[in-house]
């Protein structure tokens, strides 16, 4: 198809998505304006809220499309996902995240469509599309974890050292807060003023493990917890759990340095038919004819990555070993 047809389809689609927003939003000013005045009032009894802590509150309360909103409320996954945006330190809504992967991924798969006129092409593309937001948050979510876990043995021994001053354990919390870095100091900051403002300590730690789900940290958690239940030292506790979190890293180090050659074997071994496949197609073109002729061709090269991709996977289910 040329692109003189092309385009005109695409922005004609383009507009039709826009238009479709504006008018399933047309009826939010007045919400809007009633709800303004009740955070207002609302900061006022508290007696002040900074520009973030209002603004998040606006997020969590505010929508630029309600129906859409109130769709996604209705579903488990709404909350899961919210919660791996907030995990990621990510501060667009739930919504705006949902219906800007969706144009997305609807729009390239026009694109597609009009290039291949084919419907399997144009779903697959949509479906890739739509999927690379949600990879990313997921990535993100998992690389700011690991990043929180490598500076946890610190922040322990910063709260020991605090502890042993002579400090209590909330002025441990805002030393971590305000001595280490990020991600680690806005977590046990938002502890540090939940417990601040009137939320008790068990509550605010159980806070802290729902917004950051590591195992190490909810032994942690569970240390304090226990100890101010039954008694003990606190300190010599908080130690003794840096200690051992020093000690998995070690091991964990081991591990990967033995099985490193077991990773390169699968890595290799996972990438050599996608290379030798461009390497032929590249060098014989007429060598992979018949498997584009052939009408089920493409069902043949569908399975053959996905069995690639299932292997894969496989292999570094084998070699990550858990410890």
């Amino acid at each position: 198809m040329s692109l003189f047809l092309i385009l005109p389809v695409f922005l004609t689609f383009v507009f039709l998505t826009v238009a479709l927003y504006f008018f399933v939003s047309r009826d939010t000013d007045a919400y809007r304006r009633r709800i303004d005045e009740r955070m207002k009032q609302l900061v006022q009894e508290r007696g002040g809220a900074s520009q973030r802590e209002m603004q998040l509150l606006k997020d969590e309360l505010l929508s630029t499309v309600p129906v859409f909103h109130r769709l996604l409320i209705r579903f488990e996954i709404f909350n899961q996902l919210q919660a791996m945006l907030r995990q990621a330190d990510m501060t667009v809504t739930v919504y705006r995240f949902v219906i800007t992967s969706m144009i997305a991924g609807f729009g390239v798969g026009v694109l597609a469509f009009l290039f291949s006129r084919s419907l399997v092409a144009m779903f697959l593309t949509a479906f890739v599309v739509m999927t690379i937001p949600f990879i990313y948050v997921y990535i993100r979510r998992m690389r700011r974890f690991r990043n929180f876990l490598e500076q946890l043995p610190d922040a322990l021994e910063l709260m020991v050292r605090s502890l042993q001053a002579g400090h209590s354990f909330s002025s441990a919390l805002q030393m971590v807060a305000t001595e280490m870095p990020e991600p680690i100091a806005r977590e046990f900051g938002k502890a540090y003023e939940e417990q601040n403002l009137g939320l008790n300590i068990k509550s605010a730690l159980e806070n802290l493990v729902e917004r950051v789900p590591i195992m190490d940290l909810k032994l942690c958690v569970t240390a304090v917890l226990i100890q101010r239940e039954i008694g003990g030292n606190l300190s010599e506790v908080l130690r003794n759990i840096s200690h051992t979190i020093r000690e998995r890293f070690r091991i964990q180090g081991e591990i990967r340095t033995k099985s490193a050659q077991a990773r390169l074997s699968g890595y290799i071994v996972s990438a050599l038919p996608f290379f030798l496949f461009f390497w032929i197609n590249l060098v014989n073109p007429g060598y992979m004819k018949t498997l584009y002729e052939h009408p089920y061709g493409y069902y043949i090269l569908g399975t053959g990555i996905v069995m690639q991709i299932v292997g894969w996977l496989i292999i570094r289910k084998i070699v990550d070993i858990k410890v």
